[in-house]
């Protein structure tokens, strides 16, 4: 076997590793989630991840690096959530652009 075929070999199977590991990892972090977030934080988490994926698994990713520091004593509500989810909003730089554009109008007589 000549190198490119080994590492076609060594892609798909990592590739394959990581599928069947991924639903491992949710399960885990949904099962450490619901031990720490009261029924009313989930349900909000839930609405956010519909509207914003990425803002709920930024808030997810968040609450499994503290509670694995030991900062979470206690079981987090929906101000608790709220609470965060305003504060990752804040961090996040928001940047909008406005661009005109002007038709090219050849009859109008402004030009003239």
């Amino acid at each position: 076997m000549d190198e490119a075929e080994l590492n076609a070999i060594r892609a798909a199977r990592l590739a394959e590793l990581q599928k069947n590991s991924a639903p491992q990892g949710q399960e885990e972090k949904f099962s450490v989630l619901a031990q720490v977030l009261e029924p009313s934080a989930r349900e909000r988490l839930a609405r956010v991840r519909i509207v914003r994926p990425e803002r709920a698994d930024q808030v997810e990713q968040y609450l499994v690096k503290m509670l694995s520091m030991g900062s979470i004593t206690r079981k987090l509500g929906e101000a608790d959530i709220v609470e965060l989810l305003d504060s990752l909003s804040r961090d996040e730089k928001k940047s909008s652009q406005i661009v005109f554009e002007r038709r090219d109008d050849s009859d109008d007589d402004f030009f003239d």
